[in-house]
């Protein structure tokens, strides 16, 4: 007991408390033993109240030192964060550039193969036409088709070369010919009985189509006292019906001279069948009569 009483008046504490107020000194042994009790109470009170504030001071000092902490390792993080995202940031912009530079290649690639694919179209159409020129160049008979023979032209967009002939190109032979004869103002047995103003349309209209067919062939023919630089316009007349068809034919492969002489021959041939033809009928006609004169006769 006096051991204990002894350690509880020299606490560190308990002196504290001792020192404030109304408990300055500690219950004596001369005092009642229950005053000695009530005042032990006091004292042991106030101090577990002092040590009670002082822990939750330094609970709460602790609450801020780990809270503090905790905002040094989050803002820590987030740096970490920030400097991770600028991380994939530029890895993302890396993989960007590096798919743009392979849709770049393939583009480049698919241009080649564009491009080896036109070769192969104009190696693929170059034959046709030469194949086009050799049968042209073989043709004998007025009636026999003409072979279409292709040239590069802009597309509608103005951004596109397609292989292609004018709509325009006579079918055979016999057309070619009426077509130059036309334009010079000749034309054939069954238009006499036409109005000149008729016939005049017609030599215009054939003028016209040589013209169109000439520009598309990229056929310019200039007179001696012009240079190839002056005659930058196709300009037909009827004194140069013949050069231009001339022109054009040779494109195709064929030959307009003999074209004439095929299509006089034609014309010439033409009568002649006519005529065996109305011969023939009369003939024929003739044949059907006879049984009836010889009724006649009879009678």
């Amino acid at each position: 007991m006096l051991e204990m009483e002894y350690k509880f008046k020299h606490s560190l504490v308990v002196m504290g408390q001792l020192a404030q107020e109304t408990a300055r000194t500690p219950p004596s042994e001369d005092h009642p033993p229950f005053e000695y009790i009530d005042r032990s109470l006091t004292i042991l009170g106030r101090t577990f109240d002092a040590h009670s504030q002082r822990m939750q001071r330094e609970f709460l000092g602790q609450r801020e030192f780990i809270a503090s902490q905790f905002r040094e390792v989050e803002k820590k993080m987030d740096g970490r964060f920030k400097q991770v995202d600028g991380q994939f940031e530029e890895f993302e912009k890396k993989m960007d550039e590096r798919f743009k530079q392979v849709d770049r290649r393939f583009e480049q690639v698919d241009r080649r193969f564009d491009k080896q694919d036109d070769q192969i179209r104009d190696i693929k159409v170059q034959l046709e036409n030469a194949a086009a020129f050799t049968r042209n160049g073989r043709l004998r008979r007025m009636h026999q088709p003409i072979n279409l023979i292709k040239v590069l032209k802009l597309a509608g967009d103005r951004n596109n070369l397609v292989w292609t002939s004018h709509p325009q190109v006579p079918k055979h032979m016999k057309n070619t010919y009426i077509l130059g004869q036309q334009a010079k103002g000749v034309f054939e047995p069954s238009w006499e009985a036409k109005p000149n103003q008729e016939k005049a349309q017609a030599k215009q209209e054939a003028l016209q189509t040589i013209s169109e067919l000439a520009k598309f062939y990229d056929i310019v023919i200039w007179s001696d006292d012009e240079s190839e630089s002056d005659a930058t316009e196709v300009v037909i007349q009827e004194r140069t019906v013949d050069d231009y068809m001339d022109a054009l034919l040779v494109e195709w492969g064929m030959d307009w001279q003999k074209i004439l002489k095929l299509g006089a021959q034609h014309m010439q041939a033409q009568p002649q069948q006519a005529g065996v033809k109305r011969a023939g009928d009369a003939s024929s006609r003739g044949e059907t009569k006879k049984p009836r004169e010889r009724e006649e006769e009879s009678d």
